[in-house]
């Protein structure tokens, strides 16, 4: 799964950005949780580019309701996005890359959870798969595609974000590309990540700091 996010602008992402034709820059948000906006990158059927600032949990348009809390859909599992009432609407026409600097999540052993902050090992852009939904032209959200772990993250949690290349994340924006076959392509891919034990102050979503490695 994927609880909190920190998001930074930089030199790598200008470029990124740059080279989508957006002029926009990241913001620098800390310790991110779920309901609170996060920046999004989409593609339209021009194939234009554009970055925009979502309500990180998903909200149907199809809903009767506003958005709420009752269902968690600030993840969607990968495994059945293209089943799911909510995400399997946007898989196929509304996809997004979440770009993020790091993340944050937790290691439990017994009744003790350990937060770790998560980011490249080699510095390269953390580009999380998403999928976004208009609500009534009032609420744009979006939810971060999540999988079970692979073998080199499954000693924190037992599942991680779907983490994609530039060239992969280009392929899971374009709106030619059919979302059926992105799913199967790309399902069990991830970056190489490095996990660092964090201290524990940022485990209050109210606490808009930056992490602290603990050595």
């Amino acid at each position: 799964m994927c609880g909190r996010v920190y998001v930074r602008s930089s030199a790598i992402y200008d470029i990124l950005l740059s080279e989508m034709g957006i002029t926009d820059q990241l913001p620098t948000l800390l310790n991110v949780a779920p309901t609170q906006e996060i920046p999004v990158i989409r593609q339209d059927n021009q194939l234009q580019f554009s970055l925009s600032n979502m309500r990180w949990w998903l909200h149907p348009a199809w809903s009767a309701s506003p958005p709420s809390q009752d269902y968690a859909m600030f993840n969607a599992r990968i495994e059945t996005i293209l089943t799911s009432k909510a995400f399997k609407g946007p898989i196929l026409g509304q996809r997004a890359i979440i770009p993020v600097a790091g993340f944050i999540e937790w290691k439990t052993v017994g009744k003790t959870k350990t937060p770790y902050y998560i980011e490249t090992e080699d510095g390269s852009p953390l580009l999380f798969a998403g999928i976004w939904d208009n609500w009534r032209d009032q609420v744009y959200s979006c939810s971060i595609v999540t999988q079970p772990a692979d073998e080199n993250f499954k000693e924190i949690h037992s599942r991680m974000p779907l983490s994609l290349t530039v060239e992969e994340a280009m392929d899971w924006l374009n709106p030619r590309s059919d979302g059926k076959e992105l799913v199967s392509k790309y399902s069990g891919c991830s970056l190489a990540l490095r996990p660092r034990e964090i201290l524990p102050t940022i485990n209050n979503a109210r606490n808009k700091v930056d992490v602290t490695y603990i050595e």
